[in-house]
C-alpha cells in the first residue's frame, strides 16, 4: 500500500503540474488540458505500478488491457468532475485535487483487484518418488 501511496503521489504530482503548466500558464481549454496531463500521469502510474508496486502480477498484455479500461473509465470522472465542479464556481486546482481524491481510491480498488491480479497458482499434482533401485 505505500508503494502504490508513493506512485500515486508521483502521478497526481505530474497530473496537477501539467495541468497548471497547459491551463494556468499555457491558456489550453480546460478540458483537454486535464485529459491531456492526466494520460501523461497515468502513462508514468503504470510503469510504476507494473514494475515497482505489483511486479508479479502475470501477463502484461492483460494488464495494459484492463490499465486502459480503467484509465478510459476514471479519464472521464476526472474531466467531467473538473470541469463540472469549475463551472460550480470551484477554482480548476481545487477541483483537481478533489477530484483526484474520488479517483484515487477508485483507482487503487481497482488496480489491486482487477488490472494486477495475481493469476491464481494452480498446484501442480505431487510426483511419486521413483522406487528404490534393488541392490543385487
Amino acid at each position: 500500500m505505500v508503494r502504490f501511496a508513493v506512485v500515486g503521489g508521483i502521478g497526481f504530482g505530474t497530473d496537477v503540474a501539467l495541468l497548471w503548466l497547459l491551463h494556468g500558464v499555457w491558456g489550453m481549454w480546460l478540458p483537454p488540458a486535464t485529459a491531456l496531463a492526466y494520460l501523461v500521469a497515468f502513462a508514468i502510474s503504470f510503469v510504476l505500478s507494473r514494475e515497482w508496486v505489483f511486479p508479479d502480477a502475470g501477463s502484461m498484455r492483460r494488464q495494459i488491457y484492463r490499465y486502459c479500461g480503467l484509465v478510459a473509465g476514471v479519464l472521464l470522472l476526472t474531466v467531467l468532475g473538473v470541469q463540472a465542479l469549475v463551472w460550480a464556481g470551484v477554482p480548476y486546482l481545487v477541483a483537481k485535487v478533489l477530484v483526484s481524491g474520488v479517483v484515487a481510491l477508485v483507482n487503487y480498488v481497482v488496480s489491486r483487484w482487477w488490472v494486477f491480479q495475481v493469476a491464481p497458482v494452480v498446484a501442480q499434482p505431487a510426483l511419486e518418488p521413483e522406487p528404490a533401485a534393488v541392490a543385487s
